[in-house]
């Protein structure tokens, strides 16, 4: 019997599987089990394991850059600056409830970034589009005089991000979120523009 399968759907329960076992660990028997798909619709859709992941990686990438753009959207409560730092301070403090999963695309690099040239292409792809998802906030930041202007936006949103990916390794690796908060907020006082003090 032939199933039609919905993409999106298999790719989300592919992405959930991917960020609970990696890639490596993952076999195409087990994405076939949990989605339902017979081998004969996997390769038929994706082709291999390795395109499998790459299709993820991009839902994953545009679906985050909307909950970026939808998170950080100017409102009359909070200042750039507040709404930048609740916005990685929310991320590093979700990661006790989901396990110290981690983030999907730092995962990813970090596990086949610079082994697999097409999905280091992809995952680098995806974290450019979070930079420039999260870059207008930087600068209205700094219009408005809350954040450095010594630097451009763009080299502060691959700071923090950067940083962020680098906090969340190791909030993943020690069990303990509260470090990479602290690491975090240090690094949001540290770029702070002095004009307002």
């Amino acid at each position: 019997m032939n199933i039609k399968h919905d993409k999106e759907n298999v790719l989300k329960i592919g992405l959930g599987l991917f960020c609970n076992k990696g890639y490596n660990s993952l076999g195409i028997d087990e994405i076939c089990k949990v989605t339902g798909m017979t081998k004969g619709a996997f390769y038929n859709a994706f082709k291999s394991k390795e395109q499998f992941l790459i299709e993820a990686i991009l839902l994953y990438a545009k679906n985050n850059v909307n909950r970026i753009k939808t998170q950080l959207q100017p409102n009359k409560t909070q200042t750039a600056y507040e709404r930048l730092l609740q916005f990685y301070i929310e991320m590093l403090d979700i990661q006790p409830k989901v396990g110290f999963m981690g983030c999907f695309i730092n995962n990813i690099m970090s596990e086949l970034g610079a082994a697999n040239d097409k999905v280091g292409l992809a995952s680098t792809q995806a974290f450019d589009e979070f930079i420039d998802a999260i870059e207008p906030t930087v600068l209205e930041a700094q219009q408005n005089n809350e954040l450095k202007a010594d630097l451009n936006a763009k080299e502060i949103t691959q700071l923090l991000h950067a940083t962020f990916y680098g906090s969340l390794t190791r909030a993943k690796s020690s069990k303990n979120h509260q470090q990479s908060i602290d690491t975090m907020q240090l690094l949001f006082k540290n770029l702070k523009s002095n004009k307002n003090e």
